[in-house]
């Protein structure tokens, strides 16, 4: 039998469904979440490569970008409601570990290389997006410009203080272990 209860006839509902999950143990709802979080990189790859298939490489990284620009900040601005986060380095490094943007499970390998009282360095060695394009012989995604525009929404949801700037990312020549680096510095509050 299934860890969830019998399922009935009858509407499905929110409340229902909550009250499923509260039941299940922390390790299980942990597990959920994680695989959720996979399921949804799979399907932001599978989505890139049909789209590009269908309507071009550039057409297919413009949408890309525009769309997690704006799903960056809604993601964000949703964590921050949820768990109340500040609006400082601390809490970017909060909702850059908490939304789908880094997720590790997912395939991101990265780290913070430096964190300051107004400047944070990031590191990504590997993302989901990187390693499905080499394994399909595609080229890699100009995250350069697309990265900042992504990187820059879920910043400023943050914190409108917040500057990006790209240390290294495709197109620049590949640097082994490093798909991108980012800096994040909180500008004067005055």
């Amino acid at each position: 039998m299934s860890i969830f209860d019998e399922t009935k006839i009858g509407k499905v509902t929110w409340d229902g469904l909550k009250t499923e999950l509260l039941n299940q143990d922390k390790e299980t709802l942990v597990e959920m979440i994680n695989m959720s979080m996979r399921n949804y990189w799979t399907n932001q790859s599978y989505w890139m490569v049909t789209v590009e298939r269908e309507f071009g490489f550039n057409a297919a990284a413009h949408m890309d970008m525009e769309i997690w620009q704006t799903m960056a900040a809604i993601q964000t601005s949703r964590l921050r409601k949820l768990v109340n986060i500040g609006d400082d380095v601390q809490a970017l490094c909060t909702a850059l570990k908490m939304t789908a943007l880094q997720w590790v499970s997912a395939g991101f390998d990265w780290q913070f290389l430096s964190i300051e009282d107004r400047r944070l360095t990031m590191q990504v060695n590997k993302c989901p997006m990187g390693t499905f394009r080499d394994s399909k012989g595609l080229e890699l995604m100009p995250c350069k410009c697309g990265g900042d525009t992504i990187y820059r929404a879920l910043a400023k949801a943050v914190n409108p203080k917040f500057e990006v700037r790209c240390l290294h990312a495709h197109p620049d020549p590949r640097i082994e272990n490093v798909m991108c680096e980012w800096e994040f510095i909180l500008e004067d509050q005055d």
